[in-house]
Protein backbone atom coordinates (compact mmCIF):
# COMPACT_ATOMS: atom_id res chain seq x y z
CA UNK A 1 0.00 0.00 0.00
CA UNK A 2 1.34 3.40 -0.64
CA UNK A 3 1.74 6.07 1.98
CA UNK A 4 -0.64 8.92 3.02
CA UNK A 5 1.89 11.41 1.49
CA UNK A 6 1.68 9.38 -1.85
CA UNK A 7 -1.85 9.58 -2.12
CA UNK A 8 -1.52 13.28 -1.15
CA UNK A 9 0.82 13.63 -4.16
CA UNK A 10 -1.83 11.96 -6.39
CA UNK A 11 -4.73 13.71 -5.32
CA UNK A 12 -2.31 16.95 -5.56
CA UNK A 13 -2.61 16.63 -9.13
CA UNK A 14 -5.84 15.58 -9.90
CA UNK A 15 -7.00 19.29 -7.85
CA UNK A 16 -5.18 22.31 -6.84
CA UNK A 17 -4.18 22.05 -2.92
CA UNK A 18 -2.11 24.48 -1.54
CA UNK A 19 0.25 24.09 0.97
CA UNK A 20 1.87 20.95 1.59
CA UNK A 21 1.45 17.41 3.42
CA UNK A 22 1.70 18.41 6.56
CA UNK A 23 -0.72 21.18 5.89
CA UNK A 24 -3.48 18.95 5.67
CA UNK A 25 -5.53 15.63 7.96
CA UNK A 26 -5.79 12.69 6.03
CA UNK A 27 -7.61 9.63 6.70
CA UNK A 28 -7.86 6.43 4.35
CA UNK A 29 -10.50 4.79 4.52
CA UNK A 30 -9.88 1.02 5.75
CA UNK A 31 -13.29 -0.41 3.66
CA UNK A 32 -13.94 -0.53 0.04
CA UNK A 33 -16.93 0.82 -1.74
CA UNK A 34 -18.94 -0.87 -4.45
CA UNK A 35 -18.51 1.60 -7.43
CA UNK A 36 -21.97 0.74 -8.58
CA UNK A 37 -23.59 1.33 -4.95
CA UNK A 38 -21.85 4.30 -5.24
CA UNK A 39 -23.24 6.27 -8.02
CA UNK A 40 -26.92 5.28 -7.04
CA UNK A 41 -26.06 7.04 -3.86
CA UNK A 42 -24.51 10.13 -5.61
CA UNK A 43 -27.24 9.98 -8.28
CA UNK A 44 -30.14 10.02 -4.91
CA UNK A 45 -27.83 13.11 -3.17
CA UNK A 46 -27.73 15.14 -6.69
CA UNK A 47 -31.44 14.64 -7.11
CA UNK A 48 -31.87 15.87 -3.35
CA UNK A 49 -29.43 18.79 -4.30
CA UNK A 50 -31.06 19.79 -7.47
CA UNK A 51 -34.49 19.98 -5.18
CA UNK A 52 -32.75 21.87 -2.86
CA UNK A 53 -31.38 24.29 -5.37
CA UNK A 54 -28.38 23.88 -4.50
CA UNK A 55 -26.88 23.73 -7.76
CA UNK A 56 -22.93 24.08 -7.64
CA UNK A 57 -23.16 20.81 -4.89
CA UNK A 58 -25.32 19.19 -7.83
CA UNK A 59 -22.89 19.93 -10.61
CA UNK A 60 -19.85 18.52 -8.29
CA UNK A 61 -21.82 15.32 -7.81
CA UNK A 62 -22.51 14.94 -11.24
CA UNK A 63 -18.70 15.01 -12.22
CA UNK A 64 -18.29 12.56 -9.14
CA UNK A 65 -20.71 10.31 -10.81
CA UNK A 66 -19.31 10.62 -14.16
CA UNK A 67 -16.16 9.95 -12.89
CA UNK A 68 -17.36 6.60 -11.08
CA UNK A 69 -19.62 5.77 -14.41
CA UNK A 70 -16.34 5.45 -16.54
CA UNK A 71 -14.16 3.86 -13.97
CA UNK A 72 -14.30 -0.24 -14.95
CA UNK A 73 -13.19 -0.73 -11.19
CA UNK A 74 -15.82 -2.40 -9.05
CA UNK A 75 -14.16 -1.60 -5.53
CA UNK A 76 -12.81 1.83 -4.37
CA UNK A 77 -11.00 3.03 -1.64
CA UNK A 78 -12.44 6.31 0.17
CA UNK A 79 -9.66 9.03 1.57
CA UNK A 80 -10.73 12.34 3.62
CA UNK A 81 -8.81 15.65 3.40
CA UNK A 82 -8.89 18.58 6.02
CA UNK A 83 -7.10 21.49 5.53
CA UNK A 84 -7.34 25.21 6.85
CA UNK A 85 -11.02 25.99 5.06
CA UNK A 86 -10.84 22.68 2.52
CA UNK A 87 -12.29 19.30 2.71
CA UNK A 88 -12.67 16.76 0.22
CA UNK A 89 -13.76 13.47 -0.16
CA UNK A 90 -12.15 11.10 -2.96
CA UNK A 91 -12.59 7.77 -4.51
CA UNK A 92 -9.70 6.30 -5.37
CA UNK A 93 -8.98 3.16 -7.40
CA UNK A 94 -9.01 -0.22 -4.90
CA UNK A 95 -4.97 0.04 -6.13
CA UNK A 96 -4.57 3.34 -4.73
CA UNK A 97 -3.00 4.50 -7.65
CA UNK A 98 -5.96 6.75 -9.50
CA UNK A 99 -8.25 9.20 -8.58
CA UNK A 100 -12.09 8.11 -10.47
CA UNK A 101 -13.93 11.12 -8.73
CA UNK A 102 -14.07 13.66 -5.58
CA UNK A 103 -16.18 16.26 -3.86
CA UNK A 104 -14.65 19.12 -2.35
CA UNK A 105 -15.78 21.80 0.28
CA UNK A 106 -14.86 25.27 1.94
CA UNK A 107 -15.13 25.73 5.17
CA UNK A 108 -15.41 27.82 8.18
CA UNK A 109 -12.81 28.34 10.76
CA UNK A 110 -14.51 25.99 12.73
CA UNK A 111 -14.51 23.02 9.91
CA UNK A 112 -18.25 23.42 9.45
CA UNK A 113 -19.11 23.30 5.96
CA UNK A 114 -20.08 26.11 3.98
CA UNK A 115 -23.33 25.83 1.86
CA UNK A 116 -22.81 28.11 -1.41
CA UNK A 117 -26.25 27.88 -3.75
CA UNK A 118 -25.02 29.40 -6.86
Amino acid sequence: MKTKEDIFNLIKQTVNLSGKFTDYQIRLSDGRFDRKNMIGVYGIRKGIATRQENFKLAEQIHKLIIGLESDSGILLKGVDIYGKNYSGLFFLSEDWDRVVGYLESETDDNGNIVVTNK
